[in-house]
């Protein structure tokens, strides 16, 4: 191959761009034609404005292989390359300039690349955060790999991100939440393990992966001296497939097998969640593509693939506090069933699914991971113009706005206002943030039949002139939520470009510019998906509008105590149950703000807490003249009756119910409580953390003395005297 002319060479590299041929060729080349060659190649591809990654990437390993141990050669050789004008050159110098070590002029080529869209959106942020990370700038790297993770990745992404990742494990990177994740296969989970991890880091969980060997599920789970038991997860993934049914093609009693494959999966649950306070990820039974019964496996009662759907819904039918079905099955169908299994890598490695379904399954894990964690998202903000429909409507009016079945741009508007509306059903915030005359914004709501959404479906409205990070952090504080609970929908990549640089923290979708793929690419990031619906959170969204008009009552007060009045309060104080476990476990997880010591609970591990003798654990719910708003607090409190003394470890509230004196009302149960048990002493901690500044001085405002000496830098303790001083009550909150 070396003896062939350039010009046969050429042609042949010519016809090779997108195959893994043309590397092999290059590999092939003389040294001392390879720059030449490599120069001459770039040329020809960039002045015909050719760009194709694999043959850039073919072509930067190439130089590097050359250049990289002499320095001065390479800089000599960029030199002539930068007289080449296009997209190839400049994926290939940078990646030239990143392996001789040439830190700034390096990191100056990769944000030209990002700043031109050169190459796939994934690699493009990864080779940035490697020459960040040579640089000595971690922070900037795990930006770049956060935002490479932001969209859908490949298999090959992932790997490479994981490298990175793992560099990064070096240095203290910030993180929302901390867990303990357990990964139990009856399948091989080595190529699972890695990508989970890597998700885990781009959802601010900073997770710690324990990974049993494969076909060792009960094993692990049974043995009190497992492995699994020492780790003492969070968090445990039962990853089973349809094999673990070990069911015919057709069950003589249809009813005994689905018994027999959903049994033994219920008594790990119980181990899981009673013995080891830890949430149960299952996975359901995914249904195989090939069946020796073809059609007849799903039409026959005892047919294996209609077995096995009658055994997810009973699997989804025993599921309770504590338990969440990962529906394997419908990840199986969204990947495609086709591809999802590579029997070669089963029948030599136990490997399933098919490494390229990896990525999918592993968002579907963090869905449930961020789920428990309470990091699922509250708020969906969106932009009207060319998002919530067709057109601009202070140019085209509201006439001339796409919307509705009659135009196939406008349906797909339509779809997507359609799918908006139900997650506002299902508790939903919902903001709007446009560059607008607010006139103009409102016209389509109040005017257009074709409009699904309404005026009354949006709690806070901003149509203006101001930047949209400005205005999304308005929306914030007018929602009394933080901004890592928002997603942000806007069709115009500037703008999502510049939320994403302002506030990292919020979600921002890239769903393109084609209207007919916003819903597809929004859903695809399961931001809202919960594993329980509560009352309260169907009732969230009419909660929040609700706040808009005690607004307007607070306006109208002469006074604070004249608006608290007028509220007309009322509140239910209960221990844990099942009914309202759940929503505790949530509002644990979630409150950031009114929170005195941050400490978080899994639904086992409250159910734990409220168990223990030595232990009182009050949840708190509210209601007033305007709404029921739900389930407003949990304080947790340790009775020390060697010290006469109750010590809250926890106290959290709602933020949606601040500046009525709930907290005053809330802190009295807790001392009425001590006095009950014989206690005198009430003491309470204050842990600061990046967000619950706004608690920092809420014990010495409600009476409690300072106790010296005590806690960690930065940690505060307080004590209350029952034998000195009265117990703290709010006379505008009736007790139901």
């Amino acid at each position: 191959m070396a003896a062939q002319p350039d010009a046969s060479l050429e042609a042949l590299l010519e016809a090779s761009l997108t195959s893994p041929v043309y590397e092999v060729l290059l590999s092939r080349v003389e040294p001392s034609e390879a720059l030449g060659l490599a120069l001459r190649c770039v040329r020809s591809l960039d002045s015909r404005e050719r760009y194709h990654h694999e043959a850039a990437e073919a072509l930067a390993r190439l130089a590097v292989r050359h250049l990289a141990v002499d320095r001065d050669a390479a800089l000599a050789w960029l030199d002539v390359l930068a007289s080449v004008r296009g997209a190839t050159a400049e994926w290939v110098a940078a990646r030239v300039r990143s392996a001789v070590g040439d830190h700034a002029p390096a990191l100056a080529a990769w944000d030209g690349v990002i700043e031109h869209a050169v190459g796939p959106r994934p690699a493009r942020y990864l080779a940035r955060g490697r020459a960040r990370l040579d640089a000595g700038d971690p922070t900037g790297a795990s930006a770049d790999l956060r935002e490479a993770l932001r969209d859908p990745c490949s298999h090959d992404d992932m790997e490479r991100g994981h490298k990175l990742w793992k560099r990064l494990q070096r240095h203290p990177l910030p993180s929302l939440r901390k867990a303990r994740i357990a990964l139990l296969g009856s399948f091989t989970t080595r190529l699972i393990k890695p990508l989970l991890e890597l998700a885990a880091f781009r959802d601010g969980v900073a997770a710690e992966v324990y990974e049993a060997e494969y076909g060792m599920v009960h094993q692990e789970v049974l043995d009190p001296s497992s492995g699994l038991r020492r780790f003492r997860p969070d968090i445990v993934i039962l990853a089973t497939s349809w094999r673990d049914a070990n069911l015919p093609p057709l069950s003589p009693d249809p009813d005994a097998a689905v018994q027999s494959a959903v049994a033994p999966l219920l008594g790990l649950w119980r181990v899981i969640r009673d013995e080891m306070r830890a949430h149960a990820v299952q996975h359901n039974f995914d249904v195989p593509l090939v069946d020796s019964y073809g059609h007849l496996g799903a039409s026959l009662p005892g047919g294996r693939g209609r077995v096995l759907r009658r055994a997810n819904h009973a699997l989804l039918d025993a599921a309770g506090t504590g338990v969440s079905i990962l529906d394997f099955d419908g990840v199986a169908a969204e990947f495609g069933k086709a591809a999802w299994s590579d029997e070669g890598l089963w029948y030599r490695a136990k490997q399933h699914p098919a490494p390229a379904a990896i990525p999918l399954l592993v968002d579907h894990y963090m869905m449930h991971v961020r789920a428990v964690l309470g990091l699922t998202r509250k708020v969906l903000v969106l932009d009207l113009d060319n998002t919530l429909w067709g057109g601009i409507v202070g140019e085209d009016g509201v006439e001339g706005l796409k919307l509705g079945v009659t135009d196939a741009e406008g349906e797909a508007h339509t779809d997507l206002q359609r799918y908006a509306r139900e997650l506002r059903d299902r508790g939903i915030v919902l903001a709007v943030c446009s560059k607008n005359n607010e006139a103009d914004a409102r016209e389509p709501f109040e005017r257009s039949a074709e409009m699904v959404l309404k005026l009354d479906d949006i709690a806070v409205f901003r149509a203006n002139w101001q930047d949209k990070a400005t205005n999304i952090r308005d929306i914030a504080a007018a929602l009394e939520l933080g901004t890592d609970s928002f997603v942000f929908l806007d069709d115009n990549p500037t703008e999502r470009a510049w939320v994403r640089s302002q506030l990292p923290e919020v979600m921002v979708p890239e769903i393109g510019s084609d209207a007919a793929r916003y819903l597809t690419v929004l859903h695809r990031h399961h931001a809202f998906d919960a594993l329980a619906l509560s009352e309260e959170d169907r009732l969230r969204a009419a909660d929040y509008a609700a706040n808009a008009r005690r607004s307007e009552l607070m306006k109208s007060a002469g006074d604070l105590e004249e608006f608290i009045a007028n509220l007309q309060m009322s509140a239910t104080v209960a221990p844990i149950d099942e009914f309202n476990l759940p929503r505790a476990a949530q509002l644990v997880n979630k409150s950031n703000q009114f929170n005195l010591t941050t400490r978080r609970y899994t639904e086992e591990q409250l159910r734990a807490e409220s168990e223990r003798p030595d232990t009182v654990v009050r949840t708190f719910r509210l209601r007033d003249r305007f709404a029921d708003n739900g389930l407003i607090g949990v304080m947790i409190g340790r009775a020390l009756p060697e010290r006469s003394t109750l010590e809250i470890d926890t106290w959290l509230m709602s933020c949606r119910v601040l500046g009525r004196r709930v907290e005053e009302f809330m802190v009295g149960v807790m001392m009425q409580a001590a006095l009950d048990r014989g206690l005198t002493r009430v003491v309470g901690r204050y842990l600061p953390t990046a967000k619950n500044g706004l608690v920092r001085e809420l014990y010495p405002r409600l009476g409690f003395s300072p106790i010296e000496g005590s806690g960690a830098p930065g940690e505060t303790a307080w004590e209350y005297r029952l034998d000195l001083l009265p117990v703290l009550a709010n006379r505008f909150i009736r007790v139901e």
